[in-house]
Order: C-alpha cells, then sequence, then structure tokens
C-alpha cells in the first residue's frame, strides 16, 4: 500500500518557499534603495535648508517639488506606435570641429554634438551645453538608450569652457562621466535651482556653481545669462521626481543674443521670451522625442518652429534628436518635420550635421537635409 503524502509536511514545504520568496523580494528592494540612495551616478536632493530657501523663492515650489507654471502631467495619452526605424541602420557620421580656435570678437558660432549637447562660442567664450559623451542615457553603462551617432567631441577633445550649461537632470542631459572627465576644464556652471546640488556631491568645486531660478540673470565677463522657464520635469531617483529645477537659457553679449529651450512644451513661453529679453538672433529647440503620449513635456516639430516664430528668433536650428531613441518616432522624422513646418510659417530654419561649426553670419548656407543620406 503505498503511503500518502502528509498535508501537514507539504504546508510546511509551501511555507518555507514562500518565506524565502519574501526575503528574496526584500533582499531586491533593500538593495535598489541603496542603489537610489548611494550610486553616484544617481545624485544627491536638495536638503530642508535647499528646500526652505526654494519655497521663500517661489510659489511653484512646495510639497518638497517645483511645478509648472500650467498644469502638467508627464502622461497624456496612449502612446504612439513604435516606428521599426527609430534607429538608423548603421552609425551616423559626425564631423570633428577644431575647438582650438575661439570665436573673434563680434563674432557667433554653434556646434551641434548631437542631441542637445552644443558648444556655442560667443566672441572669446566658450559655452558647453548639455554635454553627454557616453554611450547610453543610464545611470548605469550596461543599460539604457545606446547612442546610435559618432562622437563629434569626446572628453578628451573638449576645449576650456568659460561656461557649462546643464537645463535639466535627466540622463540625457546630465551625465555623470562626462562631467567627471571635463570638470577641470569648466570655470563656471549655470543651472537651475538644485542641480548645483548633484554637481556639488560629485565633487564640483561650489565656488563654480551658480544655481539660478527662472528669469534670474547673472552676467559672467560681459555676457549675460538669463535662466528661462521651461514646461517639463525631473528627477534621477524615481522616488523624489522634481526635487530639482528644470529651463532654458538666453544668453547676450554686445553683439549676439541666443535662446536655448531645453526640454519643453509649447505653451506661451516663448512670447514671454521675447516680451523680457528680446528676439534672439539664434534659438535651439526642442525638437526631438516627443509623443502623444507625452505631449506636453517635449514640442512636436510643427510647436517649435511655432515657438521660434514666437519669440521672433532669426534663426532656428532644431536639436534633441540625432543620437538617441527616447521615443517612438522615426530617428529622422524630427528635422524633416521641422524643415517642413519652417517652410509653411516661414521661419529661417538651418540643419548643420553633427559636428560641423556654423557661423552665425554664414547660417543661410546650412540647409542641408542631409539625414536622407541615411535612410
Amino acid at each position: 500500500m503505498t503511503e500518502g503524502c502528509d498535508p501537514v509536511k507539504i504546508l510546511k514545504i509551501c511555507g518555507k518557499v514562500l518565506l524565502i520568496i519574501v526575503i528574496v523580494i526584500i533582499l531586491i528592494l533593500i538593495i535598489g534603495l541603496l542603489f537610489l540612495e548611494f550610486y553616484p551616478t544617481i545624485g544627491d536632493t536638495p536638503d530642508k535648508k535647499k528646500q526652505k530657501v526654494y519655497g521663500a523663492k517661489t510659489d511653484l515650489y512646495y510639497e518638497k517639488q517645483f511645478h509648472n507654471e500650467l498644469d502638467f502631467e508627464v502622461m497624456t495619452d496612449e502612446a504612439s506606435p513604435k516606428s521599426d526605424r527609430t534607429v538608423p541602420e548603421n552609425k551616423l557620421p559626425a564631423e570633428t570641429p577644431d575647438t582650438a580656435e575661439r570665436a573673434r570678437e563680434g563674432e557667433m558660432k554653434i556646434t551641434w554634438l548631437g542631441h542637445s549637447s552644443s558648444l556655442l562660442q560667443m566672441g572669446d567664450k566658450n559655452i558647453l551645453i548639455d554635454p553627454v559623451m557616453s554611450d547610453r542615457t543610464s545611470p548605469v553603462g550596461f543599460a539604457g538608450p545606446a547612442r546610435f551617432a559618432e562622437y563629434a567631441l569626446d572628453t578628451d577633445g573638449v576645449p576650456e569652457i568659460d561656461v557649462l550649461f546643464i537645463s535639466h537632470d535627466h540622463y540625457d542631459h546630465l551625465d555623470y562621466d562626462t562631467i567627471k572627465a571635463i570638470d577641470s576644464k569648466v570655470s563656471n556652471y549655470i543651472v537651475p535651482l538644485g542641480i548645483d546640488v548633484i554637481l556639488k556631491g560629485w565633487g564640483i568645486d561650489e565656488s563654480k556653481l551658480h544655481p539660478l531660478y527662472w528669469w534670474e540673470n547673472i552676467k559672467l565677463d560681459g555676457i549675460s545669462y538669463t535662466v528661462t522657464p521651461a514646461e517639463h520635469y525631473t528627477g534621477r531617483n524615481p522616488l523624489k521626481n522634481n526635487a530639482t529645477l528644470w529651463g532654458g537659457l538666453y544668453i547676450k553679449d554686445g553683439y549676439h543674443s541666443f535662446y536655448y529651450t531645453g526640454d519643453t512644451g509649447y505653451y506661451d513661453l516663448f512670447e514671454q521670451v521675447y516680451d523680457k529679453l528680446g528676439a534672439p538672433d539664434l534659438m535651439l529647440a526642442d525638437s526631438g522625442q516627443y509623443d502623444k503620449g507625452w505631449a506636453t513635456t517635449h514640442m512636436f516639430p510643427e510647436e517649435t518652429v511655432r515657438a521660434a516664430k514666437d519669440a521672433h528668433a532669426k534663426w532656428l536650428i532644431p536639436v534633441h534628436w540625432g543620437a538617441y531613441s527616447l521615443s517612438n518616432h522615426a530617428w529622422d522624422e524630427p528635422p524633416q518635420r521641422a524643415v517642413n513646418a519652417a517652410d509653411e510659417q516661414g521661419v529661417n530654419l538651418a540643419t548643420p550635421r553633427i559636428g560641423q561649426t556654423v557661423s552665425y553670419d554664414d547660417i543661410a548656407s546650412f540647409n542641408e537635409h542631409w539625414w536622407e543620406e541615411y535612410r
């Protein structure tokens, strides 16, 4: 006669298995929390003293978070269907700019480095914007969106930088490895509030940090820098979203004016920029990684062109495309839609290749549809 199964013994085994599963889950959660709290690339967040300062500065800081000027939700709809061409078949090439020579007095040059990373040269000043020179936009090097374009500049090729601007703390704009590698070449950082806390935690000398709120201004060596609002959000740690501010930058010397929007949705911001700061000669504007699923966090190309018109920009270069795929659209859709919209709306649009240095005096000649070569 076969001995029957002992239900008590089965219950004990099941209980032990369940206990092991619970312990494993708890250990994973603890490891995840420790990673978010202590892994250096994540970065620090503002302490209570800083939070009190922010709350006294603006009504748009409360509950330990910054808020947009308009009601805002990150997710606005179901995401668009994913294109089968979110990245090109082969890596996009990049030109290698000659960064040894600074611009002349009264000259303005711009070198787009892919995505939003750009080198602005105003007279003898080098101004670096949102530099990301890593293979992935991620807190770790083995996962996350991979770069699909060659580097116009690597960290060794970055020249001496007078001002470095970080628009916000997302990984495709603020990169730990890049900052650590080039900090010795950087004289000043201009950043929205809270980004300075991250940089200080990474060992950046506090005397080089200039944190600003929206519309606040600083003058360095005769050049005026104003942090502008944007409609977006922040968070390197998903448990601490919007602990730091986001924004754009308006720069003016005695000869030219330049406006970088940072990541933003479209609203009457650009009319405000024109009213408060004047018409920029050159505008670099968010024009990629958009989706109807997050329609207020990035501009669609038609909105980018309309934004340039609102700001009375003399020339527009669309950015936030051409290096990383963070959305569902085809990799080359942003510039083509921007070109079509600019033609329809009567806006001057330039489309330099990655790494191509554009002198503002000659900007009208940079109108190739070069992305068509890599379809």
